[in-house]
């Protein structure tokens, strides 16, 4: 048997009971640990998050509605001006959390359609300039060549609207269309010098077709066309010399020469209709010839007579 103080339990404390508890003290097994001491200030805190909660949430989304109805009014915008790329970013950041804001999906779909659109234009049109350049460096080749219907006929190819756009596009087609100029005006300038009426009027007109305004060029053409005309006129002048109709000629000439003092052949033909028409000295009058008497005839013979033929008186 252990004797030890230690090993023996204490006695259990006596049960209070309930009469025996300090003042406001309860039992714990009657008492509610979750019980809110003040429920309504509880209630009213918890509206208040929820209130607090929900405008929060509103404020988010009237903001992310603000920022897309600003993208949407951008890309609207920019759909009026044509500018399609931005029009299609405007619209695709034009959404409500993961929802498209109004249209602005099917404005989106437009917008991307028109820019394939532009972009397939575009595409053709630097075709359309390429076309051109290359046909303005076949005309410089025949203008090298000297060929003046060639030079003329590879510009009059090329329609007016394509080459104005070689023009607005190209900087290769603008310096080509430069250099095209600068060498027709000398091409046309020098067959003007030697007379080449035909090939300084083509030179002429294919300047034109590049420069439809240009002064200089109206000039050459004009005196190309002057040249022509004149040289026709002088033509016929020609032919009626040709057929000793020298008064013809001379009038012809001389309407040539009115025109223009200087133009070749006009005064070496009227010089020749001159000295055609020239008055012809007549020949000096000749004398008459003197008419000698025929010798009397012998007399008949009468009778068996003779007579003897008168002698001539002596000397």
């Amino acid at each position: 048997m252990n004797s030890s103080p230690h090993s023996a339990s204490a006695p259990a404390p006596p049960a209070l009971g309930r009469s025996e508890l300090p003042a406001g003290w309860q039992q714990a097994e009657q008492r509610d640990e979750w019980a809110d001491p003040y429920p309504a200030a509880g209630r009213r805190r918890l509206a208040l998050r929820i209130a607090v909660g929900v405008l929060l949430v509103a404020g988010v989304i009237g903001a992310l509605v603000w920022v897309a109805a600003g993208h949407y009014a951008r890309g609207v915008d920019a759909l009026d001006d044509r500018a399609y790329s931005r029009a299609a970013a405007e619209f695709s950041a034009a959404t409500v959390l993961v929802f498209p804001y109004r249209d602005a999906r099917t404005l989106e779909d437009q917008a991307r359609q028109a820019l394939q659109a532009e972009f397939a234009a575009r595409e053709a049109q630097e075709e359309a300039v390429n076309a051109v350049v290359a046909q303005l460096r076949g005309a410089g080749a025949r203008l090298e060549a000297d060929d003046a219907a060639g030079v003329l006929a590879a510009l009059e190819a090329i329609p007016a609207d394509e080459l104005r756009s070689a023009l607005v596009a190209s900087d290769e087609g603008r310096q080509a269309v430069a250099a095209l100029t600068d060498d027709l005006a000398a091409a046309a300038t020098a067959a003007l010098r030697k007379a080449e009426w035909t090939r300084a009027g083509r030179f002429a007109a294919a300047l034109l077709v590049l420069e439809p305004s240009s002064a200089s060029a109206s000039t050459l053409a004009e005196r190309a066309q002057t040249g022509q005309r004149l040289s026709a006129k002088l033509e016929e002048a020609r032919a009626a010399a040709r057929a000793g109709r020298w008064r013809e000629a001379l009038r012809l000439a001389l309407a040539v020469l009115s025109e223009r003092k200087e133009f070749p052949g006009a005064a070496t033909l009227v010089a020749d209709a001159r000295i055609a028409l020239k008055p012809k000295p007549k020949p000096p009058p000749t004398s008459a010839p003197v008419a000698t008497a025929a010798p009397p005839a012998p007399a008949p013979a009468t009778g068996g007579s003779t007579s003897t033929p008168a002698q001539p008186p002596p000397p």
